[in-house]
């Protein structure tokens, strides 16, 4: 099927558009016309060609076939279902309960393992394919930073000024990256990249070759060392070169211990990458955003975690020291914004009804600004609000920050006031569910918004509001608005889809992949646990 575009970024200040679709990133011209002035496609999409089912890292295909089997050709031995003599005579859990053997599980646990069966099946039905999760671009346009999520790879292009991109660089990251941003440092144009594991690594935009020692030094049998048995210890039986009599029995241990150093060696190239990397900062919880901030000539980092908390840590190499919190959430947090023209003030938003304004370098609260009201105009039905976007653009010296609420068809426009207060401007409506949004500022030119669309909008999100929930496949994905005399967005056209080729997935699995925000929401047995635990349950990052 066709892929929507689901990444936006500016390219430098001119004209020049950056635009991922699935797993390609194409560039446009925005003066010149629709047509792509270079594309690139992820390799492994390459591979699998138009409507086939490629090969992960496993080998194992898109369908979730084993190759070994189908070279085989001989399919796995079914289960046969036994019939009632044929059944172990054993007690059924209520004779067993009775009697007093075991005890009848609860219904909560009975629950929650249904959850999560539920929830790894979902994820094994997921397809394997190496979308385009993050895009963003250095300041004067001149490199362009990808993250795709399957192989968990940032991608380094080279921008030549006109829209050509050359891939320069892939790095695979121990963890998928969630969220990233450039920053510069005494080395140099530096990627900070959060990921879900709620590490947060430092690394340079333009890699540089490292020479490793410690993989090179294979153990072989001879130099492993012989263990020295420790009287204080516990006994725990095992065998080793003192337990072990016969030539036989000698050689099959010394063959465990070559396998045992091998794996070891193994996990290790695994767990470290080869390139420049280093851990700044940790959560205990995951992190869904990432933001930069400057402050009386120092910078500071500001993550956002899964588990409602903000936090302000100094720049690197100080990244350890944490400044404050900002805490009032009472939902997961999944967007960050510091606008440029009032970099002392911090934009969160996520699962909570309420858009927060913080004064961040004080961890003080400023505002709560309603969404879900501006939601319900559009959604009647809606009871919840999942903040996927916010983002922040200056035109004729005010500051204003776009909204964008995951599977509402609309776009919300905010004013930020000198007083911090955010005062509604427009609720721009969208033929279907935006997915990212960027402000064109070119010198001289006219402001021009370009709004990433998901046309085929699902049953029922929109509440009966925008027509029918369902479009079709050629509508355009990249709409384009300019502004009016009022200053409010008017639609001006939109980019037609010129990219060939789609990708053999379902309409089920391109929304797992698309909408992902609401997911971060704790079910009823994770608040269930938190309550339990208690703040030992929600992470040591609260204060």
């Amino acid at each position: 099927m066709n892929i929507p575009y689901q990444c936006l970024s500016q390219l430098g200040q001119g004209s020049i558009l950056c635009a991922a679709k699935g797993t390609s990133i194409h560039t446009f011209d925005l003066n010149s016309g629709p047509s792509i002035l270079s594309s690139w496609t992820h390799p492994l999409a390459k591979k699998a060609g138009n409507g086939k089912p490629h090969k992960d890292e496993k080998g194992t295909t898109q369908k979730g076939q084993d190759p070994d089997e189908k070279e085989s050709g001989q399919r796995p031995s079914k289960k046969r279902k036994l019939s009632s003599d044929e059944k172990p005579d054993i007690k059924g859990e209520d004779d067993q309960a009775d009697a007093g053997i075991v005890e009848p599980a609860a219904s909560s646990d009975g629950k929650k393992q249904k959850k999560q069966k539920q929830k790894s099946e979902s994820r094994a039905q997921q397809p394997e394919l190496p979308f385009v999760t993050l895009l963003t671009t250095t300041e004067d346009g001149s490199h362009v930073v990808a993250v795709t999520g399957q192989d968990k790879a940032i991608w380094i292009f080279e921008h030549d000024g006109k829209g050509g991109l050359k891939e320069l660089s892939q790095r695979v990251m121990p963890k998928r990256p969630s969220s990233i941003a450039i920053t510069t440092t005494v080395d140099g144009p530096t990627i900070l990249s959060a990921d879900k594991f709620g590490d947060v690594y430092s690394l340079p935009l333009i890699p540089t070759p490292t020479t490793t020692t410690e993989a090179s030094t294979t153990p072989t049998p001879a130099s492993t060392p012989t263990p020295t048995p420790n009287p204080s210890a516990p006994f725990k039986p095992s065998a080793n070169r003192l337990t072990v009599h016969s030539k036989r029995n000698l050689r099959a241990l010394e063959d465990q211990e070559r396998v045992l150093a091998q794996g070891q060696e193994v996990r290790k190239e695994k767990e470290t990458p080869a390139f420049a990397h280093s851990l700044i900062l940790g959560h205990v919880s995951m992190l869904t955003s990432l933001a930069l901030a400057s402050a009386d000539g120092r910078p500071y980092i500001l993550t956002a975690d899964r588990d409602e908390h903000v936090r302000v840590s100094r720049g690197a190499p100080q990244a350890h020291v944490v400044e404050t919190y900002c805490l009032g959430h009472e939902s997961f947090v999944a967007a960050l914004c510091v606008p440029a023209s009032r970099p002392e003030v911090l934009l969160s938003a996520g699962g909570d009804n309420e858009l927060f304004v913080w004064e961040w370098k004080a961890g003080r609260l400023l505002r709560r600004v309603d969404v879900l009201g501006r939601v319900k105009e559009v959604s009647p039905d809606a009871s919840k609000v999942a903040v996927a976007r916010l983002y922040s653009y200056e035109v004729r010296g005010r500051c204003y920050v776009l909204v964008i609420c995951e599977l509402v068809p609309a776009i919300f426009v905010f004013e930020l006031l000198q007083d911090n207060t955010l005062e509604h401007v427009q609720t721009l409506n969208v033929p279907g569910s935006p997915l990212d949004v960027v402000v064109i500022l070119s010198s001289g030119g006219t402001p021009r918004l370009v709004a990433a669309i998901d046309p085929r909008q699902p049953t029922n999100s929109n509440g009966g509001v925008q027509g029918e929930s369902v479009a079709t496949e050629t509508a355009q994905s990249l709409l384009l608005y300019e502004q009016n005399e009022a200053g409010n967005w008017a639609p001006s056209g939109g980019i037609q889809d010129t990219a060939e080729g789609s990708l053999d997935i379902s309409r089920d699995q391109l929304e797992s992949i698309l909408y992902s925000v609401e997911k971060l929401r704790k079910t009823e047995f994770e608040d269930e646990a938190e309550a339990e635990g208690g703040d030992s349950a929600r992470g040591s990052a609260a204060p």
